[in-house]
């Protein structure tokens, strides 16, 4: 089962992670209104994360992208609120014509959601988030969910032993991230927590490679969270982008800092919320 097959009401944690996203928002919010902000992430037909931004914010410039055809028209049937724009358009396809779709919007500020689920195409997914990189402006947020479940290097062989297992999955590994990190991968980095700080350590090295070309431009991690809602590990790195003479005037104006969940040195923090009542579930939401 693939992370994106899991039905919404079954993902608790990803919930959490959805409500720590908005609350790092209501703190960058404090500097640029989210409201004005053009919100660009794959609705799905559930459009859970659009609801909230825009029942949080009242963000009406709101873009589902999709690379299925017929996912596009359920979407067009289920979309909450007429100013959500659903496009047939692949994630690529946004990475490579980006600058052309915020002028759409009228050149703003964009919060962008790459909510990558399939663990197959995970170099694609990382070139992809480079060509954001390339195109970011000041005061951009980017964030990016990758699947981190060590399974899906390489699958477990009945009777096999677990010390077999990992050697497989590190020989995986070396052969196909080997250039996306400036060390030695060893066999922490197939265990479920390291592979989850090795993802985020591959989409720091990526964004950092792609600001080479743009001076005084960097990306300021907000907060990294790892969950798991079925057998597999999710990842989501969430920042924006920053000149570094501004960063301690944004700092200071969104008070980030107060914000105990907040990763602001690249800390990765897991979600592990037990199963919940019904009962439980109301009370806390």
């Amino acid at each position: 089962m693939s992370g994106e097959m899991v039905p919404y009401h079954l993902r608790q944690n990803k919930h959490v992670d959805r409500q720590l996203f908005i609350e790092l928002l209501s703190h960058a919010n404090r500097v640029t209104p989210v409201k004005d902000a053009l919100y660009i992430s794959f609705g799905g037909v559930y459009f859970e994360d659009f609801k909230l931004i825009h029942q949080v914010f009242g963000t009406k410039r709101l873009l589902s992208i999709e690379k299925e055809e017929w996912v596009v028209k359920r979407q067009e049937h289920n979309k909450p609120y007429g100013c959500i724009q659903c496009r047939h358009l692949a994630s690529r396809e946004l990475a490579n014509n980006i600058g052309k779709i915020r002028g759409e919007f009228g050149k703003r500020q964009m919060i962008c959601w790459l909510d990558f689920a399939d663990a197959s195409k995970r170099r694609g997914q990382l070139e992809e988030v480079s060509l954001f990189a390339k195109n970011a402006r000041e005061l951009d947020i980017l964030r990016i969910t990758m699947n981190v479940n060590p399974a899906t290097l390489s699958a477990q062989i009945p009777g096999e032993l677990i010390e077999a297992r990992d050697q497989r999955r590190l020989g995986e590994l070396r052969e196909k991230f080997a250039d996306k990190v400036p060390r030695e991968i060893g066999l922490t980095d197939v265990t479920q927590e390291g592979f989850a700080h090795f993802g985020q350590e591959m989409i720091k090295n990526e964004i950092q490679r792609a600001l080479s070309s743009s001076p005084g431009l960097f990306f300021h991690p907000m907060g990294s969270y790892s969950y798991s809602d079925s057998e597999h590990t999710m990842l989501t790195v969430t920042g924006t982008f920053l000149r570094e003479e501004n960063l301690e005037n944004y700092m200071m104006r969104t008070r980030l800092r107060d914000f105990e969940f907040a990763g602001l040195r690249w800390e990765l923090l897991a979600i592990n919320v037990p199963l919940l009542s019904q009962r439980e579930k109301l009370t806390l939401d």
